[in-house]
C-alpha cells in the first residue's frame, strides 16, 4: 500500500514514518511499475535497490523531523538550543573561573606581586591578579588584601571561606593567608538540561522589576546556581523577620558586585530590599545605590551507598555511575527544597546489576543516617562525587 500522507508536518506536530513503512511504500511502487511477479527479497536486485531508496528516504525524513524539533525549547539540543536561546536573548553559560578576596599577613611591610599563586589544602590553585602591598594595622600587624582568580574554570573552584591558606611558593615573609569569604563566580559549562530549564523559566518570567523578574536576570550570571526571592507583601514582619513590603533575595553562588549591579538594573522604584550583604554600586544615571541581599547557605551532602550486586554489575563503571547519578540529582535541587532519601533509591537501582541497596545521607561525614535533609528558605544542598562512598558486597 502507498505511504500514508499523514506523515510530515501535521496538526499533531511532525510525524515520521518508520523505515519499515517507507520500505513497504517503495516496494508497492516497484510492483505497480514492474508487475507483481518481481522478486523483492533482500538479496535480489529489486530488493536491494528498494532498501537503498527506503533507507535514504528514512534518513531524509528523520533529518526534517530533527530540524522541526530544533526550533522549540523543549526539544532542541546542542547548537540548536543555543540558537533558540539566542533568539530570546539568553545565552548558554560557559565555563568560568572563580574569584576570591584573600587577606595576607606579613612580617613587616611587604609587596606580593601579580602572578603569585595560592592554594587550598585539596589542590585548587588561584593566581593573584593585582599586587598586594601590606600596611600596618592598628593592632601592629601588617596586612593586605587582593583578588585571586582560579587557574581552572568550573564551579568546583567556588571554595568555602578560609580554604585558600597556602602560598604555592612558600615565602618566610608571609605569615598567614586566608579568604574571609567564599570564592564565587566559578561556572561549569551549562549542559542542555540545565540550560533548557533556565530558558523555560526565562520564558515564564522575563528579567524585570518584579521579584521573579530579578530572579530571571540573576540566573543569567556566571556561578549563580539558584535564586530565591522572598516577598513580604503584608503590613507586618513575616515569620522570617523580613520587614513589611520588602523583598529578601537569596542567591546561591555568584559574584557580589555582579549580583548587586544586576539587582539595581532590574529593581523597581520604591522596593525595599533586605539582607545582611550591603553593596554600593552606581545605577544607570551614575548615582550611588545601596543593595541588600544574602547568599544562600550551601550545605554539602555526604552519601554512603551499600550495594549487593549480581553478574550484570560493571566493576569498572558501576560505582562511578552511582556517584554521578546521585550527585547530579542533589545538585539540581533548588533553594529550600528538601532532599528526600527515598528519591535516591530509584537512581541507585537504575544502575545495572544491583540486587539490593542501602543509602545513608547527612551534612557531616561522621553522622550519616536515614533522615531527609530539610532546608530553610535560605539553604540549598550540593554534593561532590568525592563525598559519595560506594561499598560493593560489603567491600
Amino acid at each position: 500500500m502507498p505511504l500514508s500522507q499523514s506523515w510530515g508536518l501535521t496538526e499533531n506536530g511532525f510525524i515520521a514514518p518508520t523505515y519499515e513503512e517507507v520500505l513497504d511504500s517503495v516496494e508497492d511502487d516497484f510492483i505497480s511499475k514492474f508487475g507483481d511477479d518481481i522478486v523483492l527479497t533482500s538479496n535480489s536486485n529489486f530488493g536491494i535497490i528498494a532498501r537503498l531508496i527506503a533507507w535514504r528516504e528514512t534518513l531524509m525524513i528523520q533529518e526534517l523531523q530533527q530540524n522541526y524539533y530544533a526550533a522549540f525549547i523543549s526539544t532542541a539540543t546542542d547548537t540548536s538550543l543555543d540558537r533558540v536561546g539566542s533568539n530570546m536573548g539568553v545565552g548558554r553559560k560557559v565555563a568560568q573561573p572563580a574569584f576570591a578576596t584573600i587577606e595576607v599577613t606579613t612580617d613587616g611591610q611587604y609587596l606580593i606581586e601579580t602572578g603569585e599563586t595560592f592554594e587550598t589544602d585539596d589542590g585548587y590553585v588561584f593566581d593573584l591578579i593585582k599586587d598586594i602591598t601590606t600596611t600596618q594595622q592598628p593592632d601592629g600587624t601588617w596586612k593586605g588584601t587582593g583578588i585571586v582568580q582560579s587557574e581552572e574554570n568550573g564551579s568546583m573552584n567556588n571554595v568555602a571561606a578560609n580554604k585558600i591558606t597556602m602560598e604555592s611558593n612558600p615565602d618566610d615573609n608571609v605569615l598567614s593567608i586566608t579568604n574571609p569569604e567564599p570564592a564565587g563566580g566559578g561556572q561549569d559549562y551549562e549542559d542542555d538540561e540545565t540550560y533548557r530549564a533556565r530558558l523555560l523559566e526565562e520564558n515564564a518570567a522575563k528579567p524585570g522589576p518584579t521579584a521573579w523578574g530579578m530572579k530571571s536576570a540573576l540566573m543569567e550570571l556566571p556561578g549563580v546556581r539558584d535564586v530565591n526571592p522572598v516577598e513580604n507583601d503584608k503590613a507586618d514582619a513575616d515569620k522570617w523577620g523580613n520587614p513589611p513590603y520588602s523583598v529578601h533575595i537569596y542567591v546561591l553562588g555568584g559574584d557580589d558586585n555582579e549580583i548587586a549591579h544586576t539587582i539595581v538594573n532590574h529593581e523597581a522604584a520604591g522596593i525595599t530590599l533586605v539582607g545582611s550583604k550591603t553593596i554600593d554600586v552606581q545605577d544607570a544615571t551614575g548615582n550611588k545605590r545601596t543593595v541588600h541581599f544574602d547568599h544562600a547557605i550551601d550545605k554539602p551532602i555526604y552519601v554512603k551507598v551499600k550495594v549487593n550486586v549480581n553478574e550484570n554489575w560493571n566493576d569498572d563503571e558501576g560505582a562511578d555511575d552511582i556517584k554521578t547519578a546521585v550527585a547530579d540529582y542533589i545538585n539540581h535541587l533548588i533553594i529550600g527544597k528538601t532532599l528526600f532519601l527515598t528519591r535516591l533509591y530509584p537512581l541507585v537501582y537504575g544502575v545495572n546489576g544491583i540486587d539490593e541497596a542501602t543509602i545513608m545521607i547527612g551534612t557531616h561525614q561522621g553522622t550519616l543516617g536515614g533522615n531527609d535533609i530539610v532546608n530553610d528558605i535560605n539553604e540549598a544542598v550540593s554534593c561532590d562525587t568525592n563525598n559519595i562512598e560506594v561499598n560493593v558486597n560489603g567491600v
